[in-house]
Parts: structure tokens; sequence; C-alpha cells
């Protein structure tokens, strides 16, 4: 027993003549090595799970003795196992609740039908503002399950997983190899004149889905008498009642179950990924590119997160045998505030460990972060198509996860009969945390900095570029060795143009031999002669300088690097392609790339100070100064490795193969560099910028990273 064994709203109770339905039907489960209880009703497909002393005392509910009568014949037979008056209560409230109570009394019966209307009426106003969840049954499937068990055996094997997993690896292999084609093809995705054909593919997939939850279920010998329909982001999709698997005595058939629609969407979404990836443009490879997306991105981001009440939510709640884990970890919270905060007297913990505590905790955080972030990413990515619908999913989530749930507390800071004693302490220590939290967030500016990725540069370095084609001959420099001006650094070979050197040469000699002969038979076409002559010269010329171009010489002294053909030798290289770089001096700085979306933060401040990190060389900090930034926007990075391509965070262009060209225009920072550590700062090498900015309160940034985003995605 929890609590004291008396309670004041015992009265409540007490004259009270019930007992359960007669539909209901209880079956013994096996929690976490405790036995329990769970009763069903049959008639509303309603379940509820008690532990065995409140089972003791269900069992003795007789409409024909009031529930004081039963309560004190438990307490005389079995007085250690009686639930306490408070439990009790409980007790009957949650049967009540769930409407698996038969009230002898009239007036409870006339009671019991508000509450079901009141119950209905609450349904239905969760579902107007639910556009997670809304439900419409239509018809029993059962019938047609049991019909198609042979071939329900037939997928759910050990053959139907090797095949299952064959198809996956064949899915994620044609998706890697096409994932420029993915990509692309994903920024149309909304677009109105494909809406149709996406709406066909979630309504097919996600048929399949259900049925594997229930065949899942008829596998196990389970029932499934409901299907119907579910809005889902304002989508329409199929849904089937599988809540027979609570009767599973079998925690991973339980969790099978919640698997299977997931097992069902990856397999469908790598067969569509396989036809996606070998069809034509066309209705086909749309359809198969749609549930390609759905299927993954539903089953990782959906079904696949237990922070959402989707099919993971229900294995993990069946893994850990805790039915009702959102509710539960609401009512921790609700525990650890009544019991150390607010000081009340017996209150139960829903939990059953120190470690349960932990984990229920830990859930609801994370749920309510995570809920806020998927539904933020529902909102921009409906928005970029229809706006105002964007926001309209902002507004509901709003609602549904922070206005309602504080509406909800202050309800119960200020009704709870649970606080009828210490109401007033409750509300002041909630007023006094509410104060403290706003100070927090909205008063007390804290420092920020911003975080630049970029490279090591040396001051007035040059590259160096082939000016004609070539094979490579000879490296004549170490790389990183000092060089003169004009000192050769690598030769290159062309016998074609040596070829074309000696065609031409030998052409001059022949023509040459014509102009000796046309001086005595044909003094007319000695112009003409001496015109080709010359042409031919000038020609010589060219190519003789252009093979000059083959021995690559230092313009400048300096540092001469060539890491980027080193061991190449007798590789063909083409004209204007780097073949390395000179570095006149060891003084550098560090050039970073910021985002548009940054732009605001680093154009607000006046004053910049910060320190830079470079990759491999973390364990130092390196002082910088003079940090400037560039105010004029660039498409074209100053290194590879600060886009996607190379590892960065910048998108670059998948038309561009230098890996430069940006998707978007960036500013950059220049900062120089104070290094007073002993090691060499080389050139090219990569690190990260942090920019200390001016202080701002919580509320300040969360304002301007909101801007930021309706600036960038809807020009705002």
């Amino acid at each position: 027993m929890q609590g004291s064994v008396f309670s004041e709203q015992w009265f409540k109770v007490a004259k009270l003549n019930v007992s359960l339905n007669s539909s209901s039907y209880i079956k013994k489960q096996f929690y976490r090595g405790q036995k329990w209880y769970v009763i069903e009703d049959s008639f509303n497909n309603q379940f509820f799970r008690v532990r065995e002393e409140a089972y003791r005392f269900l069992a003795r509910l007789d409409s024909s003795k009031t529930v004081e009568e039963i309560w004190e014949e438990s307490l005389k037979d079995e007085s250690s196992h009686t639930p306490t008056q408070d439990e009790v209560i409980s007790l009957l409230t949650s049967l009540h609740h769930k409407n698996l109570l038969y009230f002898k009394n009239k007036a409870n019966t006339e009671q019991l039908l508000n509450r079901a209307e009141l119950k209905h009426n609450k349904k239905m106003k969760t579902k107007v503002f639910s556009f997670l969840y809304f439900k419409v049954p239509l018809f029993d499937p059962d019938r047609f399950l049991d019909k198609t068990r042979p071939f329900t055996e037939i997928v759910f094997s050990k053959i139907g997983a090797i095949v299952w997993f064959i198809v996956i690896a064949l899915g994620i292999k044609y998706s890697i190899e096409n994932f420029s084609s993915l990509y692309d093809q994903t920024q149309g995705m909304l677009s109105p004149n494909k809406l149709f054909l996406l709406y066909i593919s979630i309504i097919i997939l996600k048929t399949l889905h259900e049925f594997g939850h229930s065949m899942m279920v008829k596998k196990f010998g389970g029932k499934v008498n409901e299907m119907g329909v579910m809005i889902l982001v304002f989508t329409p999709i199929p849904y089937m009642d599988a809540t027979q698997s609570w009767l599973f005595r079998s925690k991973y058939q339980r969790a099978l179950v919640g698997a299977a629609g997931m097992i069902v969407e990856l397999f469908i979404a790598a067969i569509a990924a396989i036809v996606w990836a070998n069809t034509g443009d066309g209705i086909v490879n749309s359809i198969a590119f749609n549930m390609m997306i759905i299927g993954s991105v539903s089953s990782i981001f959906f079904n696949g997160n237990p922070l959402l009440r989707f099919d993971s939510y229900f294995i993990l709640s069946d893994l850990l045998e805790i039915p009702n884990l959102y509710e539960n970890s609401k009512k921790q919270w609700y525990y650890l505030v009544e019991k150390y905060i607010f000081k009340l007297e017996y209150v139960v913990n829903p939990s059953q460990s120190l470690r349960e505590a932990f984990w229920l905790c830990t859930y609801s955080v994370l749920s309510f972060f995570y809920r806020l972030f998927v539904a933020f990413l529902i909102a921009l990515f409906v928005a970029d198509q229809w706006f105002f619908l964007g926001v309209l999913v902002v507004l509901i989530s709003l609602y549904m996860w922070i206005l309602k749930p504080w509406y909800e507390f202050f309800k119960y800071l200020f009704t709870s009969n649970k606080l009828q004693k210490t109401r007033l302490k409750a509300i002041s220590i909630t007023t006094f945390v509410i104060a403290t939290i706003f100070i927090i967030i909205a008063v007390i500016p804290f420092p920020f900095s911003l975080k630049a990725n970029g490279i090591v540069m040396t001051d007035n370095y040059q590259n160096i570029f082939l000016k004609t084609d070539g094979y490579l001959n000879k490296i004549h420099v170490k790389n990183g060795e000092f060089v003169n001006q004009g000192d050769v650094l690598l030769s290159f070979v062309n016998k074609e143009l040596d070829f074309e050197i000696q065609s031409v040469d030998a052409s001059i000699k022949e023509t040459k031999a014509y102009m000796v002969k046309a001086r005595t038979s044909a003094k007319a076409d000695m112009n003409a002669i001496n015109n080709q002559i010359n042409l031919l010269k000038d020609k010589l010329k060219y190519l003789e300088e252009k093979k000059d171009k083959l021995f690559i010489k230092a313009d400048k002294s300096g540092y001469f690097i060539h890491q980027e053909i080193k061991n190449k030798e007798n590789t063909w290289f083409q004209m204007g392609q780097k073949i390395g770089m000179i570095l006149p001096n060891k003084k550098t700085h560090f050039q970073a790339v910021i985002p548009q979306e940054e732009s605001f933060n680093i154009f607000t401040n006046q004053v910049y100070n910060g320190s830079l990190k470079l990759h491999g060389l973390n364990e130092y900090k390196i002082s910088v100064s003079e940090i400037r930034v560039i105010p004029y926007q660039k498409q074209e990075l100053p290194s590879a490795a600060l886009g996607w391509l190379g590892g960065g965070d910048i998108a670059v262009s998948q038309k561009d193969n230098s890996g430069t060209k940006t998707k978007e225009s960036f500013f950059e920072v220049k900062a120089n560099i104070t290094n007073k550590q002993k090691f060499v700062l080389q050139h090219g090498r990569s690190g990260v910028l942090k920019i200390k900015l001016e202080p701002k309160t919580l509320v300040e940034r969360i304002v301007t990273n909101a801007k930021q985003i309706l600036q960038k995605h809807y020009k705002i």
C-alpha cells in the first residue's frame, strides 16, 4: 500500500454499487517478473492494466454490495494486500473513464452516460486540434486476414527475413549510387502537379504498412476488428486497430507487432528504390520515387522514433514493459513536483525503481523537444509550397505541445483536490519558478559566438597552373623547398607538339626550296611564297613558345608546394590544371566563410574578437587579430574543403566538379594569425574560427533565428 489508508474523498464512492462490465475479459500478464492483469472490454475494445492487489479487490466487486462493504471485507480477510482508500478511488475512477464498470444505481448510470458523452466531446476536440492523429473507423477486416493466413506465415518467416535483408541492401546500393538525382528530385516533391501521385503513393504504402501490423497480430493468434482512415499531417491514410496485441504474454511478440508495419514499409521502399533507379521519367518512376522517400523518411522520423507516439513508441513500451509510457512519464514529473517541491504527503510514485524513474523523466524531456523539432521540420517542408498551411502547422503545434500542457498544469494548480491544504504554497513556488525562468531567458544576456569554417592561407601566395597540355616528365624541386625567381620547377613533355614543330620546320624548308626555284622560273609567285614562309615562321614561333611553357618556372621567390602532383610522373595534365603554388613567406591569415543566415549576427557587431582551432591540432587555441568581414557576397569557395564534397558545411552545386561553386552566396571573414606555438601553420589546413559576439538573451537569439529562417525561405 502507498499513502494513507483513509481518504477525505471516500464518501464519493463508499455507497456505490458497482462491478466490472459483463463484457470484460481478464488475462494474466507478467511485466518485469511481476504479475499483472489486463482487463479488456471486448465491446468497446478498451484495455486496462492492474496489479495483483488491485485485481483481488476488483474480483470482489459485486453490485449487490457497496464499495465500502467490499473494502471492509477485503481489509478483514487480507489487510496487507488491500488497496488504500485513495488507491480504490483512483482505480474506480480510471475504470470509470474506460467505461469498464457497471453501476447498479440509476443515478450513477446516468452519470456514466454523461461521462461517456463528455469523453466523446473531449475526443472530438482532441481530433480537431490534432493534425497528427484523427481516426474514422470503416469496417472489420478480420475475415480477410483469416483467409490470407497462409500467405502471412510465408512473409513473416526465416526465408522472408533473408529476402528482406537482400532487398534492403539493394535499395541502399541504388540510392547511394544515384544520390545526386535523388536530392534534385526531392526539391519538387510537393509541387502542385505532383500532389495527386504523392497521395496515391501514400495511400498504397500506408495500406500495406497497416496490413503488416494486422498480419503479425493474426500470426500470433490475435484479432483485428477495425479498419478505417486516419488523418496524418492533413493527409488521409488507412489504419487498422491492432490493440489485441496487448493480450500477448510475450513482450517480443508485442514488439514484433509494432515493428511489422516498418518492416513492410522499408521493404516496399527498397523495391521502389530499385524501380526508380532503373526507370525513366513517367508515372511509374514518380510513384516509385514517392514510395521510396515516404517509406524511408516516415519509418525513420515518425514510426522509427519512440519519442513520437507511433510504432517505435509502442515497441519501446513493450520491451521496457512500461505501458502508457508517455502518460507515465508526465505522471513521474508531477510526482517529483508534488513530493519534493510542493511537499505533499501520500503521493503515489508511478515508477517501480529509481532506474525506471530516470528513464521516465528522460523520455518526457526528449519527447517534448523532438515533437517540437518534427513539427518545425513539417512546417518548413509544407510552407515551402503553401506558406499559410505551414503557419497553421506551427500554431497547432504550439497549442498541442506548449500551451495545452501549461493550461493543464495551471488547471491542476488551481483546482486539484491534492493541493487543498498547500495551494497557496504551490502557487507561490510556481510563480517564483516561472519568474526565474523568465529572467533567465528574457532578461539576462548570455555570451555567444559564431563558428565559421575556413582554411589557413599564406599572404600573397601564387597558384601555378599548367599553360599547355603535357605529360609530367620531372619534378625538379622538392615539396616545400625554397626557390628563387626563374628556377625551373617542373618539366612536361608533349610528343604531339614536338611532331607538329618538326612538321612546320620541314614545311618552312620545303617552301624555301620553292622560293629558290621561283626566282628563275616564276618570279610572279615570289610574294605569295614569301608570305607563306612568314606564316609558317609565326606558327613555328608560337609552337616553340608553347613548348617553352612545358618548363614551369618560378615567377617569384618562395616556398614551392606541389602536394597535388606527388608521385604523378608520366601522368597527363591538361592546360589550366593547378599543379602547385609558391608561398613567398610564412606569414599567414585565416580565411573563413559564413552562410547568409548567419550574416545578420556578424554585421550587427562592430568589434570582433575570437580564437582559432585547426583540425588535427585541437589541443591548441590559436590567437587571431584584426578580424575583418568582407561586405561582398561570393559564390566560389577559397577551397573545396569548405564545401559538401570536401566535408564542409556549405552547400555546393552538383554541376561543378571542383566543389567550390556554391548554391547560395556567402560572406568571407579574414583574420590575422598570431602564432606563438612551435608548429608550422601549413597553407590550406582547415579549421574553425570562433568569433565572439555581443551578449544576447535567449529570447533575442530565438527571435533572430526565426527572422533568419523567414528571410531565407520566404523573403519576409
